[in-house]
């Protein structure tokens, strides 16, 4: 029996295999290394070859990330120069907007003066020419008396009209709004009464309780001028006129004890009085 286990039978292993101790072939452990080897050194090839393609990746992902990077600071460069700017800008805007404020004020202070100066330019020639009248008008008057050989060479006032200082005065018995009053003086050949001083406050001054428009009115400029354009070079305004109450009290009347008041110009609710020079 041990004989026939140990005996070489070619139809069972095959012709190309030898015989070892215990009945096994040799040669097929040769090819299974073979084969083996041949798989490892494969499969390495591939690591290998995916190792590489990963390399390549890597460093083409290095080269963009870098770019990107490079870009990335270029981007903040140019951000941080456009906030420089932009700072810049703005300092220079303020500046120029305080340069502007500041132009406008001295702008606004030069029309005050101006207005002022115009105003004032005005009241002087007003009255000027007043005096320029009454003197010329008394200086006529002296000289016709001189000549006549009487103390005065004027005509009386026509009743019923009365005489102060040159001028003729009207009363009037009825009521009337401001301008129809101021019209009524013109068909008189003679205007609303402008008041010069305290001489001719005292004068005019009422004995009744009535109340009479005078030639004083707000201008649209909220300033206050007689009829014939000047400035007021004397005034007598009750205490705490004028106050344009509702914004509507745009025309001046003399109360019944002489004082100024403001008042609304459509109210049929004053006389007046009219005023003209003497003829001399």
């Amino acid at each position: 029996m041990a004989d026939s286990k140990l005996q070489w039978r070619p139809w069972e292993a095959g012709w190309w295999a030898k015989q070892l101790p215990g009945g096994r072939p040799a040669l097929p452990l040769y090819l299974l290394f073979s084969v083996t080897s041949f798989l490892w050194i494969l499969l390495l090839s591939m690591l290998l070859a995916k190792v590489m393609d990963l390399s390549r990746d890597m460093e083409h992902l290095n080269e963009q990330l870098e770019g990107i990077q490079v870009n990335e600071s270029t981007k903040a460069g140019k951000l941080a120069a456009l906030q420089i700017s932009l700072s810049t800008s703005d300092n220079k805007h303020q500046t120029l907007k305080i340069k502007v404020e500041a132009m406008a004020e001295e702008l606004r202070k030069l029309q005050e003066k101006q207005t002022s100066l115009s105003t004032n330019l005005s009241q002087d020639l007003s009255e000027a020419k007043k005096d320029r009248d009454d003197i010329r008008s008394e200086m006529f008057r002296g000289l016709e008396a001189v000549r006549n050989g009487n103390g005065s060479s004027c005509q009386p006032c026509p009743s019923p009209w009365r005489d102060f200082q040159g001028s003729c005065y009207f009363f009037s018995e009825n009521k009337l709004p401001w301008s129809k009053a101021r019209d009524d003086c013109v068909q008189k050949q003679a205007h609303l009464v402008i008041i010069n001083n305290h001489d001719e406050q005292n004068f005019l001054n009422p004995t009744e309780f009535l109340g009479y428009w005078i030639g004083l009115r707000k201008t649209k400029g909220g300033v206050h001028k007689w009829i014939d354009g000047s400035g007021l070079s004397y005034t007598n305004w009750n205490p705490g006129e004028p106050n344009d109450s509702k914004g509507e009290e745009d025309c001046v009347m003399m109360l019944h004890h002489g004082r100024w008041n403001d008042f609304t110009c459509d109210k049929s609710s004053d006389n007046w009085i009219c005023e003209k020079r003497q003829i001399c």
